[in-house]
Parts: structure tokens; sequence; C-alpha cells
């Protein structure tokens, strides 16, 4: 404020202006006294009168219209620097890296190194980097504010001050250091306040993001877990997993697989879980990042979600969706191929959407006879016990030849651990069960054992493999499996398929064996897929079930009156 007073009127409300003064909160004082100078005994009691208040009294010996006129104009002028400043602080702030661009800012302005603390007093941003040794000399005073015993704080260090406060609305959530090789003036200070007000919001918004994001995360692989555990027989800790975040796990369900460009699955998470009404359980595929898993309750929302998801398929050329039939929860295993193989029918429709054709399950065929086969074939891994506590047991073995055999390579992603890891367990097993894994014939007959065991018990008299497979349920399974394509002889679809089952699903020995390219391999093993509805070059494929299929099927135009025929070694 400004005090225009004359001598005589100086003179004569001295006291009354000092009365009215200690109701103020003033922030300083001008008193403009004339150029001569004269009253200046009751000056000299308001400058007392200023002291004692701890109030900035500043004299002006010009005239005082004169110093009204060039205070007003300082005043005006810090105004507009200040608001200068304001936009150029909330210009940074809002941008995609605001709060690193806000410290740079400040830095620059203040002429020292502006850091920025966590509530446990660790440096999360600083700009320009502040040597240890600095926070190590003001680590006192740092401490009473970040704790909260202060607001703020100042401190001379080796290298000039530092400025310690909280920011925020005093939750002590961060603290701001500013430090610089001079003392800081009055529009230093404000400076930093002005900014530790955005800076506060800011940091909030970024912390608040992070969590966000380490909550998701978390989310995500709970849901991975819960997916996992229901692959591998684990109900009831599958079921109690899934309650922490819900919802909860139907019992009879339907498995969806959506496929669509990797950075477009959170839209088509949001999609199913909009279908469903936030009652499917949903899963990110740890091993296809272009996947998104839905295990939908079949009773409640089976007819709203496929119509949903129909649409959704139909509106881009990148999304497909294949669908299983109901199956029990426990079951998922079947469920999940399934819809994989449906997916695969979706890509060659205009409409990009498929629901699984049945065409039998040989495990549960086998499975009365075959129980004792597939238990002794795999007794040696599953009793496995590692010499040292840290290595992988039976079950942990058993579990990577599962997700190998059904998913290869990928097989690293969906059990988390790294690629040499899972070479370095197919050995181990391979040592173990005394087979070579990179035989097909290998493959198919562990994958049907390890089906086998993963259903209700059966006989206990072992049986051999070709005795197992000689019923007329199976040669009956075998002939649908493989008989739409003996009805496309001309493109040699029929011979392709049994080429490259024979040399364990290699492109290029096949196509060595065929006299054709590669790429002419793949092209017919895609047409193959399309008549049979199931995936073949991708997993979980239908190769080890055509593998048996082709062993057990006799074609007909090739031996007249003979239904079928196994050549299955045990």
């Amino acid at each position: 404020m400004i005090l225009p007073f004359t001598e005589e009127r100086l003179t004569a409300y001295a006291e009354d202006t000092m009365r009215w003064l200690s109701g103020v909160d003033a922030g300083g004082v001008v008193l403009a006294v004339g150029s001569d100078g004269e009253g200046l005994y009751d000056v000299e009691a308001l400058a007392a009168w200023a002291h004692g208040r701890g109030t900035p009294l500043m004299l002006a010996t010009s005239e005082p219209y004169r110093a009204w006129a060039d205070v007003t104009d300082i005043i005006r002028n810090e105004r507009e620097h200040a608001a200068d400043h304001l936009r150029e602080i909330q210009r940074e702030v809002t941008r995609p890296d605001g709060l690193r661009r806000l410290m740079r800012w400040l830095g620059r302005r203040v002429g020292g190194s502006v850091v920025l603390l966590d509530r446990a007093g660790m440096p999360r941003h600083a700009f320009p980097e502040l040597p240890e040794n600095v926070i190590e000399q003001a680590a006192a005073d740092i401490e009473r504010v970040v704790s909260g015993e202060a607001h703020a704080a100042a401190a001379d260090v080796e290298a000039g001050v530092i400025h310690v406060q909280s920011i925020g609305d005093g939750t002590h959530d961060a603290t701001l250091l500013v430090a610089r090789s001079e003392r800081f003036p009055a529009p230093v200070r404000n400076l930093i306040g002005d900014a530790s007000r955005l800076l506060s919001l800011r940091w909030r918004l970024e912390e608040s993001g992070r969590r966000q994001r380490h909550v998701d995360q978390a989310e995500a692989q709970i849901r991975e877990v819960v997916l996992h555990l229901l692959m591998v027989g684990q109900l009831e800790a599958a079921r109690r997993v899934a309650e922490t975040v819900g919802p909860s796990l139907a019992e009879k369900i339907r498995v969806y697989i959506v496929e669509c460009p990797a950075e477009g699955r959170d839209l088509s998470v949001a999609e199913c879980d909009r279908a469903s009404r936030g009652r499917a359980w949903i899963v990110r595929c740890p091993v296809y990042t272009h996947h998104v898993i839905v295990l939908a309750p079949a009773q409640e929302v089976a007819d709203a979600m496929d119509e949903r998801l129909r649409g959704h398929a139909g509106r881009s050329e990148d999304v497909h969706v294949g669908r299983s039939h109901t199956v029990p929860l426990q079951d998922l295993g079947s469920g999940y191929r399934q819809a994989f193989h449906a997916l695969a029918i979706a890509r060659g429709r205009s409409e990009h959407y498929a629901a699984f054709s049945v065409r039998g399950d040989l495990a549960a065929l086998v499975r009365p006879r075959g129980y004792a086969w597939a238990r002794a074939l795999l007794e040696p891994l599953r009793d496995y016990r590692p010499d040292r506590s840290q290595d992988p047991d039976g079950a942990e073995l058993t579990a990577t030849l599962q997700s190998w055999l059904d998913f290869y390579g990928g097989s690293a992603r969906q059990l988390k651990i790294h690629r040499n890891t899972l070479s370095a367990r197919l050995r181990h097993i391979e040592k173990i069960l005394g087979l070579s894994l990179d035989d097909l014939e290998t493959q198919a007959k562990l994958h049907l054992a390890l089906r086998v065991l993963g259903g209700p018990g059966g006989a206990v008299d072992e049986a051999a493999l070709e005795t197992i497979l000689d019923t007329a349920e199976v040669r009956d399974w075998a002939a649908t499996q493989v008989s739409p394509l003996a009805r496309r002889d001309s493109e040699h679809a029929l011979e392709t398929l049994r080429v490259w089952l024979r040399n364990n699903a290699h492109l290029e020995r096949t196509a060595s064996a065929l006299g054709i390219s590669a790429p002419g391999v793949r092209k017919r093993l895609i047409r193959i897929e399309e008549v049979l509805g199931r995936s073949l070059l991708n997993g979980p494929s239908a190769r080890y079930d055509l593998w048996f299929a082709l062993r057990v099927y006799a074609d007909p135009a090739e031996h007249p009156g003979t239904r079928s025929q196994a050549h299955c070694a045990t």
C-alpha cells in the first residue's frame, strides 16, 4: 500500500495510521515523505512500528503523486512478468512430459538445480543433476521436511544455499529441493512457489497414472495366473485367485479368442467386457500378443456375446473371432483348442467369425482303455524328483512339456521363463523319458497321454497303443478327421498333409519332398486348415490328432473294401 500523506496529515494521523495498519496483513509500506524530509519524527515512529511487525517499509523522498506513479508502474510490471511466468509454467506442465519440462524450466529460471524427492526422500527427477554430497550436507533439513516436521527449510552448503519445501496440500507426498550459489531473493521465492503448486498437481497426476499402470499390470498377471492354473487342472486354486479381482469363474463356459492388432487389444478387451456385462473372465494372451482370451459364462451371456463379437469382428478387417462349444470349466484346455481351431477358419471368412465344428475328441475315446498306457509313458517324468530343491520337479517339467507341445517356442512367454531355460528343460525331459522331442510321432504320443491323464481315470491294466486305437469308435473318429481331404484329391491335400507330418512338420523338408517351394507348402496347409476347420501351423495345432488319424485311416479309394488299418508303434 502507498500512503501519500502531507506533513499535516502525517502529524495528525500517525497514531491512527499505525493503529489501522495493525489490523492489516501488509506485505510492505511505501511512505512518501516528500523531498524536504520534514516530519521525520513521525516517520521514525512508523519505522519502529514496521520493525516491530516485521513489515518492510520504504521511504520515498519524491513527491507523493510521483511516488505513487513509480510504485504502481513497478507493481504492474511485476504482475505482468509474473503472468508471463505463469503462462510459461502452464504451457510446460501441460505437455506430455510436463513434470520434467517444468523442472527444467524452473532450474533455468532460478539459475540452479531443482530436485523432486518422493515421500521416502529419494530423488525422482532432477535438473540439472545435483552432486550427492550436496544432498548429504543438507540431509537433516531435508529429513525435517520429508517427515512432515516442517513445511520448508533452508540450509547453507559448500556449493551455496538450498531451499527445501513440501509441495502439495500438506500430505508430504513429494518435496522440492532447489539449490543455487546465491541467496533466494523474493522474486525467486515467489517463482518457486508458483511453480511448486503446478508441480504438485502434475506429480500427483503422474503418480496416480503410475499406480494405475501397476494395478493394471498386477491384474493382468493375476488373470494369466488363473488361466495357467486352469490349464494345468488346478481348478480350486484358480477359483480362489479369481475371487481376488473378479468376476467369479462360471461352471460352464464358452471360450472365445479375439485376434486383433497388438495395439488394439485394449479396445477388444473393453468390447468383450461390455458384451459380457462384466461377467466374463478376460485375459490378454501371454503367448500371442494379438490375442484376447475370453471365458464367458455359457448360460448367462452366451447369446449376447455371440451377437456382440460377431459385430466386433465384422467391423474391421483386422479382427477375427473363434468360438468354442460350451465346455465345463475343468475342460478349459479343450475349449481353448476348439476356439483356436475356429479362429483359423474365421480368418478365411468374410464375416471374420467362426464357431468350432465338432469332430470328436480322441483322448476321450481312448481314455477308458488307454489310461494305464498314458500313465506308464509319463511316469518317469511325473515321478521325477530333482537332486536340488531349486530345480524344477516332475510337476513343473510336466507343465513345461504340455505348454511346449501346445505353443512350441511361445511356451517361454506362457511359462514366464527365458528361452534358454525352456531349451534346458526340454533337454532334461528328453533325458528323463529317453525320447527325442524332435520326432513328431513322439510329440503326438506324449500330447495324447497328457490329455488322457487330464481326465477321469480308466482301466488299470496297461494295453499296447495299437490295441487301444483298434476300435470302431477310433476308426470312425479318424475317418471324420480325414474324409474332408479325401474329397479334394485334385489339390493333393491329403498327400501334402501326409508328407508334412512324415517330415516332422518342417516346411522346407516337405517342400523338397513334394518338389515345390516352402511358401507353396504353406499355402496348401492354409487351405487344409480351411477344409478341416482346424489350426495346423500355429499351436495349439491339430497335427497330433491328424498324425493318429492318418495312421488309423485307410482311404477307400486306395484300398477298396478295406475300412481301416492301424500301424501304430507302441
